[in-house]
């Protein structure tokens, strides 16, 4: 029958057991500065050293620089982490959670209450977007009724986190806006000048002799136009710009302000 390996007599190693080697801390120095084939110790640091991992170089800083993330609610949440929960649920439009994330934070401090309407300023361009155009003009609106109704001012903050909550949702534009900080900081992407930018409002296009005729033919196009857009203005502008061309060039006028920044005369 063969022996439990518990009862087994220990294995010995240069005259010391292995359950003494296991348990001297002296020991594994001393093997190792008697090993002739072993690397210097400076070596042997260079070649099991790890490969690092570089800080990444998009999203946010070390929580650390969010003075948020050391404040508290009244019932002992961080105030980050209410952050976080407001807009997580409005993005997925759990309107009740998102409102008592709300109240935890106008509850906290005057501080956090204010930064609770920063926040819904960014979730209604970042979340919502397109889905409420207007949405940005009406948290504004809200964040000013809220600072000037005494008493009232929670059901503001309520209503606005219902208002963003309920509607349809947009990511969009906060895509766009990151995708192309990312592109021009690779420099993979970079804003084209065309030609017809160059108009009479640039120097560009002052330098190469063009005026208002040429950007009402160039400049002044549109797409995507309101089917029933009235003209009628333009037509007579058109002509009026027309005939002063034809009598007097495509030169710019003096400027406005020449007069006022001459240098006075002197006797």
């Amino acid at each position: 029958m063969r022996p439990d390996h518990h009862s087994r007599t220990p294995r010995t190693l240069g005259g010391m057991s292995v359950s003494s080697v296991a348990s001297d801390s002296s020991y594994r120095a001393t093997f190792i500065a008697r090993d002739p084939f072993r690397a210097s110790d400076a070596s042997a640091v260079v070649m099991r050293k790890e490969r690092r991992l570089m800080p990444r170089l998009y999203g946010p800083g070390h929580f650390t620089e969010d003075p948020y993330s050391q404040v508290v609610s009244p019932h002992g949440i961080p105030v980050d982490d209410l952050v976080a929960v407001l807009q997580k649920e409005i993005r997925r439009s759990r309107i009740d959670n998102a409102v008592l994330a709300a109240y935890e934070m106008v509850t906290t401090s005057a501080d956090v209450a204010q930064h609770l309407w920063r926040r819904l300023r960014i979730i209604a361009v970042e979340d919502v977007g397109m889905g409420l155009p207007l949405g940005p003009v009406l948290i504004d609106v809200l964040h000013r009724n809220f600072n000037a109704t005494p008493g009232g001012e929670w059901m503001m903050a309520c209503h606005a986190v219902r208002l963003l909550a309920s509607a349809p949702k947009d990511r969009t534009s906060s895509e766009h806006a990151d995708w192309v900080a990312a592109k021009v900081a690779l420099g993979e992407a970079l804003v084209e000048v065309p030609d017809y930018a160059h108009c009479v409002h640039t120097r560009a296009g002052q330098e190469l002799g063009r005026g208002l005729m040429q950007w009402w033919d160039n400049g002044a196009q549109v797409r995507d136009e309101l089917p029933a857009a009235d003209h009628r203005y333009r037509e007579e502008l058109i002509e009026i710009h027309r005939r002063d061309e034809a009598e007097n060039g495509t030169a710019p006028r003096p400027s406005r302000w020449a007069g006022a920044t001459a240098a006075p005369d002197c006797d």
